[in-house]
């Protein structure tokens, strides 16, 4: 073949690829709408768990830190003052790999993170017959702070660029809001993740909701229930704009209130009423479904 034909064939091949380079780009997708719809459509081609890993993957943009959080109610920590003893009953009672160190009692000022594996070289110096002193401050890693609005994404590149798996939750007025962990992260996206020491049968959704025996339209429901399945398996119509739990929707129509214990609120056509509770956090609701007083 001459050199004028071989240049012409690779011309022409040239044109066939860019048409094709034209056509493939004219049809992709141009928002991020049209993208997830795709990977729906993909579902007779990929596995189900590739399929929700994707969109979990689309979602952390659009989800913030608030959403996947833990508040400072429900979260274990130590303080700054806290005795070997202290922290070993702390870790005993909840085998966590990580626990905020806080300045005092308040909860409030975190300055630093303890990580269990640091007691290591305290406890086998004990265990063999040594005396030596635990100095909490001096293994302290430094806390990294996010604010609540933050989106999830930026989330993941915090601790990817100071190479922690927790950081500490400031809301808009500088306070602790909570603690938010690198499992937390990766559960939005591959779904939850159950280590060695969850409690895996009560982590069953459906033990958040417990109908009342002998009353009509009445369930215990625990305060970690999701609004949107509390929505789902009841068939109300609560809104969840500001909050996410149905502890927290209770507390957002409460308002400020000191004593939890008792307290009822009427929201749509069902009175919520707190059954347990400590001083901040309520644990337990009773739920009437079509209350008419």
């Amino acid at each position: 073949m001459s050199d004028d034909n071989s240049h012409q064939s690779n011309q022409q091949t040239s044109s066939i690829w860019s048409k094709g380079l034209k056509r493939w780009l004219s049809t992709a997708p141009e928002t991020r709408d049209e993208l997830v719809k795709i990977i729906h459509d993909s579902r007779r081609l990929l596995e189900p768990d590739t399929v929700a890993m994707l969109e979990g993957v689309l979602e952390l943009p659009a989800t913030q830190v608030h959403e996947i959080m833990t508040p400072m109610s429900q979260v274990t920590g130590v303080s700054i003052h806290a005795t070997p003893p202290d922290i070993m009953q702390a870790y005993l009672e909840t085998t966590h790999s990580r626990y905020p160190v806080f300045e005092d009692d308040s909860q409030n000022n975190v300055i630093g993170i303890l990580l269990a594996k640091d007691l290591i070289p305290f406890l086998v110096e004990k265990a063999r017959g040594g005396t030596a002193y635990f100095d909490l401050d001096s293994v302290l890693r430094r806390p990294i702070f996010i604010s609540e609005t933050a989106r999830s994404d930026n989330l993941l590149r915090l601790f990817q660029k100071n190479q922690m798996h927790m950081a500490i939750v400031i809301d808009e007025f500088g306070n602790t809001a909570g603690v938010v962990t690198l499992e937390d992260l990766l559960e939005e996206i591959v779904g939850d993740i159950e280590d060695e020491h969850d409690d895996i049968a009560g982590i069953d959704e459906t033990n958040h909701i417990i109908p009342v025996v002998g009353k009509t339209d009445t369930w215990i429901v625990q305060s970690i229930t999701p609004i949107e399945l509390c929505n789902q398996q009841l068939g109300t119509t609560f809104l969840h704009n500001e909050v996410n739990s149905m502890g927290g929707l209770v507390m957002h129509s409460l308002g400020q209130v000191n004593d939890l214990l008792g307290q009822k609120v009427l929201i749509d056509d069902c009175q919520l009423t707190v059954l347990s509770a400590d001083e901040r956090f309520i644990q337990e609701i009773e739920l009437v479904k079509g209350y008419n007083g």
